[in-house]
């Protein structure tokens, strides 16, 4: 099997990607309130520790994986583990596809809004505007409702810059606008944040922000959270990452590149965690609103789309209409550099899996993330979104994770024998979190998930979210054999 040339132009443009891929809507909108909810300045303490000794050695093992194979992860995985091996790479190809159609539409919120603040067309009322006026939401899981036209609109917007970028090499695609992108990003936070410090009230908004309350780290919610928002911020056992690091020259290094990757991941949440609260404590001064009632819920929703929208018409409307669409250009830069990670790693493995073009890679990826975020510009669309959300973002990301310990650190040799800096000294400290800590771990917070899924009651959300599963694993076996036609086409 063949597999591409194409490769990073520099290390640079590889980290930018990859920060990328990492920085999302829950690092911008929601990490501040998730943070707030979980005692402050103590969520941080077991978040940095997490950071630490699960992300970084998760991201050396998967980064070390497509720059040592060259492969998308389908195909790393079946060249080891045989069908069994590519139908759980292709669980985690699907999941992330999934994940794309809500990421699609996410960005396309941020579209809309961007052109609704800039002609200060949202109003007072941000919750009526966006539940009612923007999303037409039904009000029900169960309840249909009608296409919301302008979500529909900009979320095919999303899709054809997303395209458009992605069709091209990784260099001149790809590389390109995260390396413009992402250091845009750094500035435009780092200016909220440091213009938040001046508001008044935002004292109260950091101190409400950061003040720990130790007594949480007894709470399991609160390490539960800690560990899903470092395994979903860092875009953990989908196949991203190794999507990405397939295209590395062998010079490129992977301890250097993800410890700035999981550095650059935290750095823009905290930043942003900041300039919210200290917006949060400005209107909760200038409205006498105790900031309790305000942030209410750590929802990337209602934080990024009802929330802030609030806290921009306590400065007036001139002010509104210039901060308003920067900020959602913010909030877009997150959403379509995380599409473009997506996008590449479903198009990865069609390209190598299949023997297609890029060009035609791309594309198919492309229509399959396109028509999943057509049921989510429904009127329940937010419902359904809901209700996925724990297997999508949970149960199937922990299953990969558990399969690409097993299969590249237990099964083959291959990654701990070329990976000499680390796994191969069986004492280093990431072979040891990751074998003796994070596997058990994983496993354990799987089986507790699934514990609690079959122990409620059997619901319209429970039929979405194992019928999705059922659905996934039938497509991925389907693909499997699909590969060994190609495979015995070969041999003839």
């Amino acid at each position: 099997m063949s597999t591409t040339q194409d490769t990073w132009k520099k290390e640079s443009g590889y980290i930018w990607s990859m920060i990328g891929s990492a920085i999302g809507f829950a690092n911008i909108l929601s990490f501040s309130a998730l943070c707030y909810k979980n005692g402050g300045g103590a969520f941080l303490i077991p978040y940095i520790l997490a950071h630490t000794i699960i992300g970084l050695p998760m991201l050396f093992l998967e980064g070390i994986i497509g720059q040592k194979t060259r492969l998308p992860l389908v195909s790393a995985m079946g060249n080891i583990a045989g069908t069994s091996g590519r139908m759980l790479g292709w669980l985690g190809v699907l999941t992330c596809a999934t994940i794309g159609g809500f990421y699609i539409v996410l960005t396309g919120f941020a579209v809309a809004y961007s052109y609704f603040s800039a002609a200060g067309m949202i109003g007072h009322d941000t919750a009526f505007f966006f539940k009612q006026t923007f999303l037409h939401d039904s009000g029900s899981i169960g309840v249909l409702g009608g296409f919301a036209g302008s979500i529909l609109i900009s979320t095919l917007i999303v899709s054809v810059i997303a395209w458009v970028i992605l069709a091209r090499n990784i260099q001149t695609g790809v590389e390109k606008l995260c390396s413009i992108f992402l250091p845009l990003l750094a500035v435009l936070v780092v200016s909220f944040m440091l213009t938040s410090c001046f508001l008044p009230g935002a004292l109260q908004g950091f101190k409400n922000f950061l003040i720990p309350d130790f007594a949480e780290l007894k709470s399991w919610t609160l390490w539960r959270d800690v560990f899903g928002q470092v395994f979903l911020s860092l875009s953990l056992g989908l196949g991203i990452v190794t999507g990405y690091s397939r295209h590395n020259p062998s010079t490129f290094s992977i301890p250097r590149a993800m410890v700035r990757v999981a550095i650059g991941d935290f750095v823009i949440s905290f930043l942003s965690g900041f300039a919210i609260f200290g917006c949060v404590g400005y209107m909760s001064t200038k409205g006498d609103i105790p900031l309790s009632s305000i942030v209410t819920s750590d929802s990337a929703f209602e934080i990024g789309f009802v929330i802030f929208p609030m806290i921009l018409a306590q400065f007036g409307e001139v002010i509104s209409r210039i901060v308003g669409p920067i900020f959602f250009f913010c909030v877009f830069i997150a959403g379509i550099t995380g599409v473009f990670s997506i996008v590449e790693n479903v198009a990865g493995n069609f390209e190598v899996e299949f023997r297609k073009s890029r060009k035609v890679a791309v594309a198919i990826a492309m229509g399959i993330v396109t028509l999943l975020a057509i049921p989510f510009c429904m009127g329940n669309g937010q419902h359904v979104i809901g209700a996925m959300a724990p297997m999508v973002l949970g149960n199937t990301m922990l299953m990969c994770g558990i399969g690409e310990i097993v299969i590249f650190l237990m099964i083959s040799q291959v990654v701990s024998r070329d990976a000499v800096w680390m796994l191969n000294n069986r004492r280093t400290l990431a072979f040891i979190s990751i074998k003796y800590f994070i596997l058990p771990m994983l496993v354990f917070s799987l089986m507790a998930a699934v514990l609690k899924e079959f122990s409620s009651p059997f619901q319209m959300v429970s039929l979405i979210r194992w019928g999705w599963f059922c659905l996934v694993v039938l497509v991925g076996y389907m693909l499997s054999r699909r590969h060994q036609s190609y495979a015995q086409a070969d041999l003839v």
